[in-house]
């Protein structure tokens, strides 16, 4: 049988790399978002809200940098830095400059980025439930063969 505590530890494990998960996806909607109201600033050449969500992105961003786990996967996390510095350079740029393609490309590398954190984020949850539903089966096959003894 399953202590009480363990059970409550499992599922917690579970619902805090939900929450990871859906706190970046979450993050890359703003920055999306931002992005397009960034641009239409742009177009309206208001440029106190070209600014404001420039900076909004710019935050974001370096939130989602200064967040890499580079001792978790060095590699992915150092491609990762340069992609958000990249962005943060031509979001720079773009706020300068008033350079809509700028605006466009960001906005278009975040819309990839965040594609490919929500089908990770999705196929990791999958692969935690299989995990916990094998866990399940074998601790019900072990109580069930306790109880024949």
């Amino acid at each position: 049988m399953k202590s009480m505590g363990y059970t409550a530890y499992k599922d917690s494990e579970t619902h805090f790399t939900d929450n990871k998960g859906k706190i970046l996806s979450l993050l890359f909607e703003g920055a999306i978002r931002f992005t397009r109201f960034a641009m239409m600033g742009m177009e309206k050449a208001d440029p106190r809200i070209k600014g404001e969500n420039i900076s909004k992105v710019l935050a974001i961003l370096t939130e989602l940098d200064c967040a890499l786990d580079h001792d978790q996967d060095k590699t992915l996390a150092d491609n990762l830095n340069e992609l958000y510095q990249y962005m943060m350079k031509r979001l720079t740029q773009a706020n300068f400059y008033n350079e809509q393609k700028a605006l466009i490309e960001v906005n278009q590398l975040l819309s990839e980025l965040k594609d490919s954190f929500d089908r990770a984020i999705d196929s990791i949850a999958v692969e935690m439930e299989s995990k916990k539903l094998t866990s399940e089966k074998k601790n019900d096959s072990a109580d069930k063969v306790s109880l024949a003894i």
